[in-house]
């Protein structure tokens, strides 16, 4: 057991070759950021016909 221990490398040990191998690249990354910023954009896309819907009322 203490053999597995000593193989096994922390996050920040392990390059980037490495990670490139183990998580395909940055692709999983990649889709996650875009994935948040889609939500992001729907988000702001409701908040402005939200105030738009006001804007409206009050005229």
């Amino acid at each position: 057991m203490t053999e597995e221990t000593k193989n096994i490398q922390s996050d920040e040990q392990i390059s980037d070759e490495q990670l490139t191998e183990v998580s395909g690249g940055n692709s999983l990354h990649q889709t996650r950021l875009e994935h948040l910023d889609n939500q992001t954009k729907s988000v702001k896309d409701i908040q402005q016909a939200r105030l738009e819907h006001l804007d409206n009322q009050t005229k």
